[in-house]
């Protein structure tokens, strides 16, 4: 943490947020302690060493006081700034040792808990999924959560609950937690590989490092035209070029020189 023009400032993955508010406690603090990740803000307020109020949003999304904590403390990594003597538009919390009792509770709940450290992944139902048993909150859960991503579920009243909810999807194989990936197509030109095999797209190393710099989880190929879902590899010296095997050229009436529209998928 370090103190750059009268603010504190640092990020949660070096101070963990039950620590950070324990230690603005014990120091008297008044002020603002905000905290921002990419998909949701957070703001502490904090008078005389007690926490009076705190906030969490997004979009039209909003969490107070106790759930606020819930929330918070369970964010792995954001950065955060403490700003002195800022005083809150109004009181959520009455202070006192209720606050590091429930951020300890809290604490202790998202330690039990395998979540992705990254909220702005997506959920969605597994492909090819089986049958799992499920009780009827966690089907409830599950019909409302497919396409959303982490933050913007447990932005909602019963953080605790709802994590735990999640845990369990993700456990059993109901649900998987995806990057959204925002890469753009790369229109390339196909280029023959000869050899056996097939199910396999090669794009030139430079490229495939760039993607999975970006999207940091593994990925597919999906080809337009024809609309087709491809393993894919790194090859080195085939910039602006898609290396195809004879045999998927074949089933995919591809030829050399044909432009493809290229973006990759988890």
């Amino acid at each position: 943490m370090v103190k750059r023009g009268g603010m504190l400032e640092g990020n949660l993955a070096e101070f963990p947020f039950p620590a950070l508010v324990g230690a603005l406690m014990s120091a008297g603090r008044t002020g603002r302690l905000s905290i921002r990740s990419p998909h949701l803000e957070g703001e502490v307020f904090l008078r005389g060493g007690q926490v009076v109020h705190a906030r969490v949003h997004a979009g039209d999304r909003a969490l107070e006081g106790e759930e606020a904590l819930d929330l918070l403390a369970g964010l792995k990594r954001a950065p955060f700034a403490f700003e002195p003597e800022t005083l809150p538009p109004h009181t959520t919390l009455l202070g006192g040792l209720a606050v590091p009792a429930r951020l300890a509770e809290a604490q202790a709940v998202w330690q039990s808990l395998s979540l992705p450290t990254d909220w702005g992944y997506v959920l969605r139902l597994p492909p090819g999924g089986g049958e799992v048993e499920l009780g009827p909150e966690a089907i409830r859960v599950l019909a409302q959560v497919e396409g959303r991503r982490i933050a913007e579920v447990l932005l909602a009243p019963g953080v605790l609950r709802l994590a735990r909810i999640l845990h369990t999807l993700l456990q059993v194989g109901a649900l998987e937690a995806v990057p959204l990936v925002q890469v753009p197509p790369v229109s390339l030109l196909v280029l023959p590989i000869y050899g056996p095999g097939s199910g396999v797209a090669y794009v030139d190393e430079a490229l495939y490092a760039e993607w999975a710099r970006a999207i940091r989880h593994g990925f597919g190929l999906r080809l337009t035209p024809p609309g087709t879902r491809m393993e894919v590899r790194p090859r080195p010296n085939i910039p602006g070029r898609l290396g195809l095997l004879e045999e998927d050229l074949r089933r995919l009436r591809l030829r050399r020189g044909d432009k493809v529209e290229v973006v990759p998928e988890v």
